[in-house]
């Protein structure tokens, strides 16, 4: 049993005590007062009157025998008032019997439910749970401070801000979420994965409710990728809080099937099976998905910096490594993205890594490979970035490529 919890108790049964008391407490305080007041004003008419009856009897108005008989009944009415006032006092020490019994039952009862109620457990529980809560809110709050902080040291790394936007939407921040993923596309460009969860923190800002800027925003991520994660999770999410659970299923499978990088499997195939079970208690049939068939061409690569660049980077920086065509449009046809810490390291660039259905690896019988460790955390490659390059790979050679980092970029 914690000195803490009983010092709470006690503050409270104070608190009670003092309600219960104060009005018996300055009520006692009026009325001695009152009977203060009324003693000297009785007091000081006796006084008067006998001064009154002295100069009556010096006139001679009076007799010595009515004075003797006035004289005593000033004093007997004097006695009389100050005997009344008394009783009164009296009354008043008996009435407060009540409060001390109704104490002493507040003081028992609470300690008797506290020891033998099993209470105090509960009670405790509750504490430590409440303080539990408290020390993970602060360190929440920490984490968020110490990342808008690094932020604002750094305001041209994207991937922080990136981290910190999403930070903001667990945080239910969500003005502030929009605001830095609006700066990202002004920085980086227009990118599904900056404008997916814009749309996704429109949508809880107003509660839910799928309005015309949340449309076009989800329209305009599915344009740029059609199987962009927080784009579709959240249209999944949509219909599955309006009961359309079917289509939920669809496309939050659709997510799991892709398998993308930082996708949470677990999390998504928890709410497949919660849909399919509301679905199934509607009386209709579960929707078919197909398995998609996805081509195994690609390429083998394994990723080192050299020695001369050892100790040029950090382990938390960003590194791409990716794919482009050697004729045509440069976006990557399949790319990953890892921390420096993880090299050296060994990869497969395939069509489960392809940024959008339209360009894929396997289209393709040549590509040209990069690794870039981006000291801004946002694809391309900026002065300062070390990076490599291997000019030609063909596809589905069985020996893996060695793609070294061994550039800085001026």
């Amino acid at each position: 049993m914690t000195t803490e919890l009983w010092a709470a108790i006690g503050f409270m049964v104070l608190i009670a005590l003092l309600i219960l008391w104060w009005p018996y407490a300055r009520n006692s305080q009026i009325k001695a007062q009152s009977n203060n007041a009324r003693n000297e004003a009785n007091k000081e008419s006796y006084l008067t009157s006998l001064e009154k009856i002295d100069t009556q009897l010096a006139e001679n108005r009076i007799n010595q025998q009515e004075y003797d008989e006035l004289k005593t009944e000033l004093g007997r009415k004097l006695l009389q008032e100050a005997s009344d006032n008394n009783e009164q006092l009296e009354v008043k020490s008996h009435s407060m019997f009540l409060p001390i019994i109704l104490s002493g039952l507040m003081v028992s009862a609470s300690i008797y439910m506290y020891l033998n109620i099993g209470e105090s457990q509960h009670l405790e529980q509750a504490m430590a749970q409440n303080a539990q809560m408290k020390s993970q809110q602060q360190k929440y709050q920490q984490a968020l401070s110490l990342l808008e902080e690094k932020v604002a040291q750094n305001p041209n790394n994207s991937e922080m801000l990136f981290n910190l936007a999403h930070f903001y939407i667990s945080a239910q921040q969500f003005d502030n979420a929009i605001a830095a993923f609006k700066k990202l596309v002004t920085m980086v460009g227009e990118h599904a994965e900056f404008i997916g969860p814009q749309a996704q923190a429109l949508y809880y800002k107003n509660n839910q409710q799928m309005t015309d800027e949340v449309k076009q925003l989800i329209e305009q991520a599915l344009a740029l990728d059609p199987d962009d994660v927080s784009t579709l999770v959240l249209v999944g999410m949509d219909n599955f809080v309006n009961g359309n659970y079917g289509q939920a299923i669809v496309v939050w499978q659709r997510v799991v099937n892709n398998d993308r990088p930082g996708t949470d499997i677990n999390t998504l195939t928890n709410a497949i099976a919660n849909a399919k079970q509301r679905l199934s208690m509607t009386g209709q049939p579960i929707p078919e998905i197909e398995t998609p068939v996805v081509s195994k061409s690609g390429v083998d690569v394994n990723v080192s910096i050299s020695d001369e660049l050892t100790g040029s980077y950090t382990a938390d920086q960003t590194i791409f490594i990716y794919a482009i065509a050697l004729e045509g449009p440069r976006m990557p046809l399949a790319a990953v993205k890892l921390t420096a810490g993880d090299l050296p390291l060994s990869i497969r660039l395939d069509d489960s890594r392809a940024m959008t259905p339209a360009a894929k690896i396997s289209q393709h019988k040549q590509v040209r490979l990069f690794a870039v460790i981006s000291k801004s955390g946002s694809p391309g490659i900026k002065p300062g970035d070390l990076h490599g390059m291997i000019e030609k790979a063909d596809i589905d050679v069985q020996q893996p490529y060695q793609l070294i980092i061994d550039k800085v970029a001026e």
